[in-house]
């Protein structure tokens, strides 16, 4: 895996010993990063905060056991921003944060090919 990546499954294999649960729990990941990063996409769009925060919370707990720990934190940070400051605030922080997001799902769809 390139130095750069922000796929980390050191803590997703603490719950999947297996090959096929983390098979498993990989591809769970990867359906999940996609719909909640459209919904919050959409959510922005239409200026709904409460769906941006519930879609961020979903993000949040995925994201420490499958992103890189300064990937996961950042989630983290967004999420309570969501929660204590106006949209107009998370919107442009979670915007900074698709690029890494992207290149994540990216690894993510790689990863079983890579195995």
């Amino acid at each position: 895996m390139p130095t750069n990546s922000l796929l980390d499954l050191t803590r997703a294999k603490e719950f999947a010993v297996e090959a096929d649960q983390l098979r498993e729990l990989v591809l769970t990941f990867e359906q999940s990063l996609t719909q909640e990063m459209g919904l919050i996409q959409a959510a922005l769009a239409a200026g709904e905060a409460v769906r941006v925060e519930h879609a961020l919370h979903a993000l949040k707990g995925f994201m420490a056991l499958f992103a890189t720990p300064s990937l996961a934190q950042a989630m983290t940070d967004l999420y309570q921003t969501s929660r204590e400051q106006p949209l107009g605030v998370t919107g442009p922080a979670f915007t900074a944060l698709v690029p890494s997001l992207e290149a994540l799902l990216v690894e993510v769809r790689a990863w079983p090919s890579a195995l």
